[in-house]
């Protein structure tokens, strides 16, 4: 049996304004904590996650990622002069591996290009600003800069400068990816 009130004994009843601030609050901390969840789950479904270095990381990969990073990207160069470099004003110079600043650009239009034709099932405006916004700019800045290949196309400072039949990756590129991998073993 439940105790009820004695007459005449008061009873309190909270007010609908009580009950509705008291439910306004317990919904605004639900938001909060909803909020705070999305963006948890955003972190980590980033890809990478935010808090982990992108796999393109130069600054934060090891020797053994780094050379396998590179070598990708070497295949890329390779496909890229196949694809765009029909003169020598639009190949990628040989050398393009002794150049850290060139390297950054390079691995950043990769990283573009593999953004705007992978994952996608309908055709959209990505390949194209990719070209626009991102490959000729970015192919005038490595060819013009003296970060790039200014001093190699004027002065000549790597050998291998032949018209467009040449390599994409002059024959040194092999032996630099064995002392990446050995650098990071011993180092």
């Amino acid at each position: 049996m439940s105790a009820t009130p004695e007459e005449g004994a008061s009873v309190d009843v909270p007010s609908m304004e009580d009950i509705v601030l008291s439910h306004v609050g317990q919904i605004g901390a639900l938001e909060e904590g909803m909020q705070a969840l999305v963006e948890m789950m955003d972190d980590l479904l980033a890809v990478p996650p935010k808090n982990k270095p992108a796999p393109w990381n130069w600054k934060e990969l090891p020797g053994p990622d780094a050379a396998k990073l590179m070598k990708a990207l070497g295949a890329w160069v390779d496909w890229i002069n196949e694809r765009y470099g029909v003169t020598d004003s639009s190949r990628i110079l040989g050398c393009w591996y002794l150049h850290t600043a060139v390297v950054e650009e390079l691995t950043a239009a990769w990283v573009a290009w593999q953004a705007a034709y992978y994952g996608h099932k309908n055709a959209g405006t990505d390949a194209a600003s990719w070209h626009d916004g991102t490959f000729w700019p970015m192919l005038e800045r490595i060819r013009s800069k003296p970060w790039g290949f200014s001093e190699c196309i004027n002065e000549g400072s790597h050998n291998d400068h032949r018209p467009s039949f040449r390599p994409s990756t002059d024959p040194g590129f092999s032996d630099f990816l064995d002392e990446m991998g050995a650098t990071a073993a011993t180092g």
